[in-house]
């Protein structure tokens, strides 16, 4: 079974409570996809799904645990979209030179400083 197979049956139709609502993931390709063309994943809030790209040319030349971290890093990205979208802040965010909670930096800060943060609420005994 390669890497591919592997992440597909750990995520591939979970679905996940988002603040009460059910979100579902998709694990595909940009063939079965073409939303995926031009992104590593989306979430779609009408659809409640979490979409993310596994194209086996997209991770040419990269090794399993580099593929691993690129997937669960775009995951974590979607998903903090779709916590963003059902706490309401993706439509209250609107400003004239652009949502703070529409901002990919952010997005992306909080999915790449997440495990960190959650490692320290561990070892301390926080959640």
């Amino acid at each position: 079974m390669d890497i591919f197979d592997v992440l597909k049956k750990k995520y591939n139709n979970k679905k996940v409570n988002i603040l009460g609502t059910k979100y579902t993931i998709f694990i595909t390709t940009t063939k079965e996809d073409k939303a995926l063309l031009n992104c590593s994943g989306y979430c779609s809030y009408n659809l409640q799904k979490v979409v993310i790209r596994q194209d086996i040319d997209y991770f040419k030349d990269k090794n399993d645990e580099w593929i691993t971290h690129d997937v669960k890093h775009t995951l974590r990205h979607e998903l903090t979209h779709a916590f963003y979208n059902e706490s309401g802040l993706m439509n209250d965010a609107c400003q004239i030179n652009g949502a703070w909670a529409l901002n990919e930096e952010m997005i992306d800060w909080l999915a790449t400083q997440t495990p960190k943060i959650f490692k320290v609420f561990n070892e301390l005994d926080l959640l």
